[in-house]
């Protein structure tokens, strides 16, 4: 399940975590709509159901499209039906988490998935407590930083090589090769002694060859693993816009629009899909938010035109590439809102009670102010 989150981003800053490829193969930003009736987005380290929190989805939901393709609103956590009579509170049950397996099931989801709604929610990381024998421990959940989120699984037939070479061109222990690929990004791949490389000379020079190789013919060039999974046009640092920003969460959701009673304007509320954990987190919970890892994933997810449902769904999976650590019992209160709250702890560590927590800062506190308001005490000789 997912019953708290976290999203201290500001509004700028998730628009360029989300940057993303358009239909034309432009680089853009989605644009950024305010929920109606005034509900806006607090960024919090510590967001439970009810806050309005910051939701992707196509622009093909509006009418008044702006210039992206994209768009991110703050929606509620809660989904209300758009059939629901009554107040906003009186739903019959809780609706923060929507289950996969009957996500196709419930009229609550069926319905609006049926009419497209599918969006992305967006955060930095989730909390889940494991239960001991006396007591829960709170974990932060997220994704790491450093993983691509955008792999490519094959590499065009043909890419260019620049070989450097300070004695032999034509000897393979002394060639040094860069491999540009589509998006002009540089690798160097580990060339093997007893590979046969034939290449096609372009040009000549003595410092450097430019040369092309065919990738389809085995034991033309020896490339790690990782260089033959390239990203397709940019890595989810270049997607953040700014490489400092951790990597967003976005996990699946389904949307909808409830209009209340009377002249107020439609309400806009979200449930997170969930499935069975993984092993990464069952040991915590044996349920996980549905997370989009790449790009393509995303992008299916939200563009209900052309990716029917039934596709769409199989997007709905758990996941491995997740991290968490512990941290402190201060989430346990959704008041508190602090960098505290997703601060990794060591459980092992006594814990400081909140009387003495208090009575340490009071201490503290004293002692400084006798250390600036008073004259240093005088010292008499002893004879």
């Amino acid at each position: 399940m997912c019953g708290r989150t976290a999203c201290a981003l500001a509004p700028c800053d998730l628009q360029n975590a989300c940057n993303f490829k358009d239909k034309q193969g432009k680089r853009q930003k989605p644009d950024w709509r305010d929920a109606p009736n005034g509900k806006n987005y607090f960024p919090s380290y510590n967001i439970a159901p009810g806050a309005h929190t910051p939701v992707l989805l196509s622009s093909d939901h509006f009418k008044d499209k702006g210039s992206s393709q994209r768009v991110i609103q703050p929606m509620q956590w809660g989904l209300i039906p758009s059939w629901h009579k009554g107040s906003a509170n009186e739903k019959s049950y809780e609706t923060n988490n929507c289950r996969a397996e009957s996500m196709l099931e419930k009229m609550t989801y069926k319905v609006p998935l049926q009419k497209g709604r599918r969006c992305v929610i967006l955060a930095e990381g989730f909390f889940e407590w494991k239960r001991g024998k006396d007591s829960k421990q709170p974990y932060y959940i997220y994704l790491p930083k450093n993983n691509k989120s955008t792999l490519r699984s094959e590499v065009k037939s043909e890419v260019k090589v620049e070989v450097k070479s300070e004695v032999n061109a034509e000897s393979e222990s002394d060639i040094k090769a860069v491999v540009r690929t589509e998006n002009n990004s540089e690798i160097e791949p580990d060339l093997k002694s007893d590979t046969m490389i034939q290449v096609k000379k372009e040009a000549d020079s003595e410092e450097t060859t430019k040369l092309t190789v065919d990738a389809d013919i085995k034991n033309e060039v020896t490339v790690k693993e990782e260089c033959v999974k390239q990203e397709v046009d940019a890595t989810q640092e270049e997607s953040n816009g700014n490489s400092s920003l951790p990597r967003l969460l976005t996990m699946a959701g389904v949307f909808d629009v409830w209009k209340p009673p009377g002249d107020s304007e439609p309400v806009y509320s979200y449930s997170v899909i969930t499935v069975e954990s993984s092993p990464a987190m069952s040991w915590i919970h044996h349920r996980m938010p549905a997370i989009l890892q790449t790009e393509e994933e995303i992008e299916e997810w939200l563009n209900f035109g052309d990716v029917p449902l039934n596709k769409a769904s199989k997007l709905i999976h758990a996941i491995t590439s997740v991290e968490c650590h512990p941290v402190s019992s201060v989430v346990n209160n959704s008041r508190n809102n602090t960098p505290e709250c997703v601060k990794k702890i060591d459980p092992s560590k006594p814990k400081k009670s909140a009387g003495s927590a208090f009575m340490s800062a009071w201490l503290s506190k004293g002692s400084k102010v006798k250390s600036e308001g008073e004259p240093p005490e005088k010292k008499f000789k002893v004879t």
